[in-house]
């Protein structure tokens, strides 16, 4: 989420590439699909449909892009402010401390909840999230990336820790012991039945997978960035296409799941963002594809929904859940929830013109210069 990115606060929307703000900004749209259509859609034969299994396939790629894409900020926010005259120790703190930031106002929001919505419980407050996720996943990836001597070093950290988090995943869920911890402590390590699906393990590893190539594209010269993200092309689609492969082969790891621990299903995701990573890079930029049939300053919707990705998502929430379409909870068929949240969508963007111009005090459209 842009705002949730930990370089946001200090710098000019026009100094980021606009690619990555539309690959955000994709996420927020994901994302609103989610919840909109698990919120309106009719229980019943209607969720056992194969539409309705690719929905669920394509929804599940909005947490995954907010929390690679907060890992991937993080290098490069940290070189940034390096630039700018403070020491890696410095950068390294700044970074954790907009991480515990971020998981503040995963608190706050639980609790906005228990105030306003009906049959909340105070002990829901406590429920882990995708930014107590993301929050947690920035603070430890900033540490991480202080520790690093060299660029070489520090991708090797991240690598680890992906790998690391994705292999302790399955092991947690069968090991006894997490049980022991009081229970808003053990959620964060497994989740507990019929509650949530965040937890740090695995979804933190996308986070570091994030920080791993941001740490590499950090370090690429404006020469080499072509050939950079078509690495990121081929390279994400090929990973992916290999993944999907060995999902089909037995597992090394005990009690691991295909749709939650499994290193496959990550691998198929992460290597699928990767790709689209780079294919937007070539879409986007001057030159590209899209700036020939677009106009010199065209506006973007997409950007200004990646812009503004924390108030859409702390907003959407409560409208598509709550009280205010209370109406539609439930009510629609699949096809009535899909033309609804068109409509709703493009409600979240006319509040985000309104944010981007009233409150942040910028238009709300921007030059394509990145």
């Amino acid at each position: 989420m842009a705002e949730l990115a930990p370089g946001s606060v200090a710098r000019s929307p026009r100094s980021r590439a606009g690619y990555i703000d539309w690959l955000r900004g994709l996420a927020v749209v994901i994302m609103i699909l989610a919840h909109a259509v698990d919120s309106w859609t009719v229980l019943g034969p209607t969720r056992h449909t194969n539409p309705y299994f690719w929905f669920m396939v394509l929804a599940g790629m909005g947490a995954p892009l907010f929390l690679w894409l907060a890992g991937l900020a993080v290098p490069l926010a940290a070189h940034a402010r390096m630039r700018r005259g403070a020491s890696q120790a410095e950068a390294s703190w700044t970074l954790q401390k907009r991480g515990w930031q971020i998981f503040g106002l995963a608190l706050l929001f639980r609790l906005q909840a228990y105030v306003f919505s009906a049959g909340a419980t105070l002990y829901g407050t406590l429920k882990v999230d995708i930014l107590n996720v993301m929050g947690l996943s920035l603070v430890a990836a900033g540490w991480l990336w202080g520790r690093g001597r060299t660029r070489n070093g520090r991708v090797t950290a991240a690598l680890a820790a992906t790998i690391g988090v994705l292999v302790l995943a399955p092991l947690l869920r069968l090991w006894s012991w997490p049980a022991l911890v009081p229970d808003p402590i053990e959620w964060y390590l497994r989740p507990p039945p019929a509650r949530s699906t965040f937890t740090l393990f695995p979804w933190s590893a996308f986070a570091f997978a994030g920080l791993a190539l941001g740490e590499w594209l950090a370090g690429v010269t404006a020469e080499a960035r072509d050939r950079f993200h078509a690495w990121c092309l081929a390279g994400g689609a090929g990973i992916a296409a290999a993944s999907y492969q060995s999902s089909f082969l037995p597992t090394l790891l005990p009690g691991s799941k295909f749709w939650t621990t499994s290193p496959a299903f990550f691998s198929i995701r992460l290597g699928a963002m990767i790709a689209v990573f780079g294919l937007l890079y070539f879409l986007l930029r001057p030159g590209g594809a899209w700036s020939r049939i677009a106009l010199p300053q065209a506006w973007s919707p997409m950007e200004l929904l990646g812009r503004t990705s924390l108030f859409i998502y702390w907003v959407h929430v409560e409208l598509v859940y709550g009280l205010a379409t209370r109406r539609l909870h439930k009510a629609l068929s699949f096809n009535a929830a899909l033309i609804a949240f068109a409509i709703f969508t493009v409600g979240m963007l006319a509040l985000a013109m309104v944010k981007s111009r009233y409150w942040d005090n910028e238009a709300p459209w921007r030059t394509r210069d990145a």
